[in-house]
């Protein structure tokens, strides 16, 4: 397509990037402040006694987010990032005290208090004696009444250590270590003791389940016992519950073949064996144990059995003085998959009960139902996916002696987070959008009806055409009446401003803002969000069924023809409907037919060049080759690159699929042309070394396995970030290291780097280089010189950088005409950042001001430091945590980029960095200019009488 100059001087002339008012931000943003997906044990209702009435639902997320939610309208009142990476496999623990003003967490070795109104730290203490492997709060205080609940926090993987923290400083009370080599597993309290459950090792195989009774004022060791369950507890995960802050705490476990449920009263050495009469139609898949967390709460507790096909439950009472379990009652083996939840009031215990049709309370202490809903506005086999319920915690109010009210907070398999208040959901969560593994745009075609419409009418003769057509238009009259009655509200909002919001489904607008963003989630979900209803669901459907525990591994998502391809490393790939989500296509690949070389080990990039495709490969040893396909279908090898001794590839890097070159030249101030190296072919491979703190960055031709450019930083710290990015005739990298080292000084300064590398054909003005003007090259015999090789001509220029950026884009338009931006992620600063192109241009001039000619181009003095500009920042104000990635795609308008990022959070937003030249401004006034040529169309109908008059009287006179 040919680009008019005068399109291009006009993107050039305009400002760079411009800052916007406190009205104008967040009209076309969108932010989902999310948690990621609750974990059971630690999500509760919480009522600090100084609030109101009202408690509020706090959460330590599987992705290590503190936060705290607000029942009414689920949206977040504050929240914490208690690890900067965080891994699923961290034990991570969260406790409130009864009527505490504060929640505690411990994540790793730290532990910390947080204020429970507003999220602010109240103590932090740092041990480093292994993870936290479980915390709890004891409820018996010592000292005057008021002061702060202590903690109760175990540490350690292979030798234990027991710590009581003071609740008002978090400072060490006492300690007890355990050098007996058994498995820390957990620890409990009661209202005279605390116990420290661990597992010794049988004899020939399993554990035996070993009780410490501690003193909690100075944590002397109190007695001890062991249970003789080395032939039912196989590892850790074999005890199904251990109880605290209870009257009577327990530990369960049960036989291998689940057909008996054994209970020991912790500070008893005597075992409960009750049998568990099996009520479904298969065998027992899981057991989960309710009990109350509370001291002065009934010891009752529930037991939860689940099948393939149904699930019942038993409800179970302890004899304190006798130290026995009975069972009370039993709640009816129902159909499909459910949860239960405990909750107490004073002294009482309720249990409560999600099936798919109703939720349902009863009493601990009877079998009686104190209250019964129907699912009216949702239900558990009307979840997208058709998806189970994990887990739920929830709040039971009595509101008179014979009626109660219920809210539970309900987790489901699919990632959503809900509250039911008395069987009507309240609001929605989609948590699972916090572990988005990759993201991609997706295009809205037109219609398809029409296209298959029209291709009918082509194919046909001239009459079967006429006669189709005048029947479609026929049928498409059934839709005037909507369209007229929708006129006057699309002609109000055109002059109103609100044109963006009138929606026509899902059909591209006429400015191609309204595409899908198509979203693969950990939990094996694909889901689709609008881009241009601020990140509204479409829709969700369970792609993959993945086993607790494990993670999807998807490589890549492609949106092509109304079509969406999803392929996993292993081979496996399924294609579903743009429109719909509706699975088309679930088959499974043999690696080497799903990409060239072994994608499980790397990416592969595939170019198609000369009618065969080319593409790179990581193999197991770490180096990069480039191969072809051959037309017989046969891999041959063409280039090999191989990392130093000790260094690794970090990444490879080509040009993006969507690169529009506006011009092949740059122009300078006195009108002549710098010419942009542009190969298509270029590969950027990023390696370093760890022992000698050395980043490499090579650039490679991937046709030819040439080096083009390369170079080495010393001092580099190889733990941190090192991103780069490229695009054009350009490439950026951000790294750590030394930033200078005088002659009489040792040691560098360090700082975070923001390098750019510009290539030029040749480093004189109208050159072409080697190549000259010629249309056909070859990059393995580039000119027709032997031996020569046509090397660009390089630029570089460093600028340091006030903190760390995790990831870099470039912004994509239509044709290449805007200023491209550089779009940053700010870990430290939760926050993505756009740079103007101008701002790291390497031609820059150093040590003086720039020239008349110079300052034409837009160059400026250079300075060896970017001050990061608030104007800058693309997300405003908002806090966006945990970003990783930003995935671009062009708008129709040439002007605007389209901008969506994931990590924890998901933000999007449309960037115009040459300003929206070619759209008028929401503040144009329209009416204002539809009022002046209706006026001036009254005008001239009132003068023309009155001129035409006057003409003919002149006439007459003359």
């Amino acid at each position: 397509m040919r680009i008019s100059a005068a399109a291009i001087l006009l993107a050039s002339l305009l400002a760079c990037t411009s800052a916007v008012y406190v009205d104008e931000a967040y009209q076309t943003d969108y932010h989902h402040a999310l948690l990621g997906i609750p974990q059971q044990q630690t999500t509760f209702f919480h009522r600090p006694p100084s609030s109101s009435k009202a408690s509020l639902l706090y959460t330590l997320s599987e992705k290590g987010i503190l936060g705290a939610v607000n029942p009414k309208d689920g949206t977040i009142v504050w929240r914490q990032s208690l690890t900067p990476a965080p891994l699923s496999s961290t034990v991570k623990q969260l406790r409130a005290g009864e009527a505490e003003n504060s929640v505690i967490s411990a994540v790793d070795g730290e532990v910390r208090a947080w204020d429970a109104l507003d999220g602010k730290l109240v103590w932090g203490n740092e041990f480093a004696d292994g993870p936290a492997k479980d915390l709890e709060i004891l409820e018996l205080v010592d000292g005057s009444e008021g002061s702060p609940k202590d903690a109760i926090v175990l540490f350690g993987k292979e030798k234990a250590v027991i710590r009581r923290l003071k609740g008002d400083t978090g400072a060490v009370a006492w300690e007890y270590r355990d050098n007996s080599g058994d498995i820390p597993f957990q620890v409990s309290t009661s209202a005279s003791s605390i116990y420290y459950i661990s597992l010794h090792s049988g004899l020939r195989s399993g554990y035996k389940i070993k009780v410490t009774s501690l003193d909690s004022t100075t944590g002397r060791q109190m007695s001890q016992y062991t249970l003789n369950s080395d032939s039912e507890v196989s590892s850790p995960l074999s005890i199904i519950f251990v109880g605290a802050n209870s009257a009577s705490p327990i530990i369960v476990w049960s036989d291998k073949a689940s057909k008996t449920l054994k209970v020991n009263m912790l500070g008893s050495k005597h075992t409960n064996n009750l049998d568990i009469a099996n009520q479904g139609s298969g065998e027992i898949e899981k057991i989960t144990v309710h009990a109350p967390h509370l001291t002065k709460a009934r010891p009752h507790f529930l037991a939860h059995y689940q099948t393939s096909t149904s699930n019942w439950a038993d409800v179970f009472h302890i004899d304190l003085t006798s130290s026995t379990v009975a069972k009370a009652y039993s709640l009816p083996n129902v159909a499909g998959e459910g949860a239960f939840s405990t909750s107490t009031q004073d002294a009482n215990v309720f249990f409560t009960r999600i099936t798919e049709t109703e939720v349902m309370v009863v009493s601990s202490a009877s079998h009686g139902i104190l209250g019964r809903w129907n699912l009216r506005s949702y239900s558990l086999s009307n979840a997208p996916g058709n998806e189970s319920p994990l887990h739920a915690i929830s709040e039971v109010v009595p509101k008179s002696d014979s009626t109660y009210a219920v809210r539970c907070a309900m987790t489901f398999s699919s990632g959503n987070w809900e509250l039911l208040r008395n069987g009507e959901s309240i609001w929605t969560r989609t948590e699972a959008l916090a572990g988005v593994v990759v993201a991609a745009w997706a295009e809205l075609n037109e219609r398809e009806d029409l296209a298959q419409q029209l291709a009918v009418e082509v194919h046909a003769n001239a009459l079967a055409a006429y006669i189709h057509r005048v029947k479609r238009h026929i049928r498409d009259l059934e839709h005037f009446p909507a369209w007229l009655q929708n006129l006057p509200k699309r002609f109000m909002g055109s002059f109103l401003g609100d044109s963006a919001k009138i929606s026509d489904g899902l059909h591209r607008d006429s400015f191609g803002f309204k595409k899908l963003i198509i979203i693969a989630t950990e939990n094996g979900h694909l889901t689709a969000l609008d881009a241009a209803a601020h990140g509204r669901l479409v829709w969700n459907i369970r792609a993959m069924k993945l086993p607790e525990g494990q993670k999807w591994n998807v490589s890549s998502v492609t949106a092509i023809d109304g079509r969406i391809t999803v392929k996993e490393h292993s081979g496996h790939s399924m294609v579903v409907e743009t429109l719909t989500g509706k699975v088309v296509t679930n088959r499974s690949l043999s690696p080497s037919a799903s990409a060239i070389g072994d994608a499980s080990k790397g990416e592969a990039f595939q170019n198609i060049i000369g009618g065969k495709s080319t593409a790179i490969a990581r193999e197991d040893n770490g180096d990069i080759t480039g191969v072809r396909r051959q037309q017989s279908a046969k891999i041959v090898t063409g280039w090999r690159f191989k990392p130093s001794a000790g260094e690794r590839v970090l990444n490879v890097l080509t040009r993006p699929s969507h690169d529009p070159v506006a011009s092949i030249g740059k122009v300078l101030g006195d009108r002549s042309v710098m010419y942009k190296y542009l190969n298509p072919n270029i590969v950027l491979i990023t390696t370093v070394s760890d022992a000698a703190s050395t980043a490499s960055f090579s650039l490679l031709d991937s046709v030819s396995g040439t080096v083009l450019h390369s170079t080495t930083h010393t001092g580099v710290d190889t733990s941190r970030s090192i991103v780069s990015v490229m695009s054009e005739n350009w490439f950026v990298y951000t790294l750590w290291c030394d930033v200078t080292k005088s002659a009489t000084s040792a040691s560098a300064a360090k700082g975070y780097q923001l390098v750019i590398t510009e290539l030029y054909e040749s480093d004189m003005p109208n050159d072409r280089g080697p190549l000259g003007s010629a249309t056909n090259y070859s990059s393995l015999e580039p000119s027709s010189i032997t031996g020569a090789y046509a090397k660009p001509h390089v630029i570089s220029q460093a600028f340091l950088i006030p903190e760390e950026i995790s990831h870099m884009a470039v912004t994509q338009t239509g044709q290449g005409i805007t200023s491209r931006q550089l779009l940053c992620t700010l870990p430290s600063s939760n926050a993505i950042i756009g740079i103007p192109r101008s701002v790291f241009d390497a031609r820059r001039p150093v040590g003086r001001d720039a020239t008349a000619a110079e300052a034409e181009e837009g160059l400026s003095r250079y300075t060896p430091t970017i001050e990061f500009d608030p104007k800058w920042m693309i997300t405003h104000q908002l806090e966006v945590l945990g970003l990783k990635k930003i995935i671009k795609s062009p708008a129709l308008l040439e002007s605007t980029s389209l901008v969506f990022a994931y990590g924890i959070d998901i933000f999007g937003t449309r960037v115009a960095p040459s300003m929206a030249f070619d759209i008028l401004d929401k503040g144009f006034g329209k009416l204002q200019l539809v009022g002046t040529v209706v006026a001036l169309g009254v005008g001239v109908a009132l003068l023309a009488p009155m001129v035409r008059r006057k003409q003919i009287n002149g006439i007459w006179q003359a």
